[in-house]
């Protein structure tokens, strides 16, 4: 049989190098790994052909730019996953020319602008070329959205969502991580209250949860595709709400005082911020842990007309949280590899049930469980 030929756009980043190490791990298949170093790329390839037998590996040079049809072309690809992030202000380009090149498309894009508008962007094209475009196959939306179809399947009334992700302070974060959290820090963000679509401000008006098995976080509003998504999906009558916070409180309280400062007028362009903000966590991540956290609330009134809060919640430890953006993307490859998906373009959870994904932790330190209280106000 032949090997099925999957290029990972960013292979050697943060997340890219992590899909990789377990896509390497599948039988008949062979991974290109894309990078803008040959240095980057060859030193990642020792790495996987050390953890594999199966897969054949191997590197590539990848620009994105005016020429990235014709690399397609000589790449010959079946599936193109994008990891390169930030998503944040991105185009189409590089889905629109995956598609033209008649490869089934995959990303790990969180960012709302660029998800909004996906499938209208780009359906048309890959029903055209017969192959499927997949967005947003990361914690979010799919694994959001996955957990919340679950927990409130077959219930009578959603009243609240609140969704919260907090990864371990020893987490390796790439400069993509931190342009991303800078770009909406102090800017309005998306969020649902009374049943309709309103506003918060990135990274402000933070406060503390507990996440069952990992303790009390500090957490703040960031920007996500969920409130636009769930709330009218789920005819949400009071909020949707989604915060991210980081362990150490110097990185937290500092990035809710930029966004403090950037909402005032006091500072404007955060970007040149991010060399010196990754240079400090190597400070600040030495008082962190090695665990992080997801949590899913959703409270309303269920299928035996219950008042019921559901809760899930998600723990990695041993450094493991940063696989848990590239779960549903491997679950999402893995539907493609099975023809499992029609062409066109949508997000990601459109295919994916939360048991897909969760397949796909076997063999990491990521645990999940569920709790209901029934009469929760």
């Amino acid at each position: 049989m032949k090997k099925k030929r999957v290029l990972i756009i960013g292979g050697t980043g943060v997340f890219g190098r992590r899909l990789a190490q377990h896509l390497a791990r599948w039988n008949d298949m062979e991974l290109v790994l894309s990078s803008r170093s040959k240095t980057k790329a060859r030193a990642c390839i020792s790495q996987l052909q050390n953890l594999s037998s199966t897969a054949k590996v191997r590197a590539t040079v990848l620009e994105k730019g005016s020429d990235l049809g014709f690399r397609l072309e000589e790449i010959n690809p079946d599936i193109v996953v994008d990891c390169s992030g930030p998503f944040q202000g991105s185009s189409y380009e590089t889905a629109r020319a995956a598609i033209q090149s008649g490869a089934d498309y995959v990303d790990l894009a969180d960012a709302r602008d660029y998800l909004t508008r996906f499938e209208t962007e780009l359906d048309a094209i890959a029903r055209q070329n017969q192959v499927s475009a997949l967005a947003g196959a990361s914690s979010t939306p799919a694994l959001s959205a996955c957990v919340v179809g679950q927990l409130a399947e077959g219930w009578q009334r959603v009243d609240d969502i609140d969704l919260c992700i907090t990864p371990g302070g020893k987490s390796e974060v790439g400069r993509a991580v931190i342009a991303a959290i800078l770009s909406y820090a102090g800017h309005s963000v998306p969020c649902w209250r009374e049943g309709a679509l309103s506003s918060a401000i990135g990274w402000s008006g933070g406060e503390r949860v507990n996440i069952p098995d990992l303790g009390i976080r500090r957490v703040a509003p960031v920007e996500t595709l969920d409130a636009e998504l769930l709330g009218p999906r789920h005819d949400v009558r009071g909020r949707v709400s989604f915060s991210a916070g980081l362990e150490s409180p110097i990185e937290q309280f500092g990035i809710e005082a930029l966004a403090l400062l950037r909402r005032r007028g006091f500072v404007r362009n955060l970007k040149r911020l991010i060399p010196v903000l990754l240079r400090l966590r190597q400070i600040t991540r030495l008082a962190t842990s090695d665990r992080g956290g997801m949590r899913v609330a959703v409270r309303g009134i269920d299928g035996q007309a219950q008042a019921t809060l559901a809760t899930w919640s998600l723990l990695a430890k041993d450094n493991q949280g940063p696989f848990v953006p590239i779960l549903p993307a491997a679950a999402t490859v893995r539907k493609l590899l099975a023809h499992a998906t029609p062409p066109g373009a949508c997000l990601a959870d459109r295919h994916l049930e939360l048991a897909d994904i969760l397949a796909e932790t076997e063999g990491y330190q990521i645990t999940t469980r569920v709790d209901i209280a029934h009469g929760a106000q």
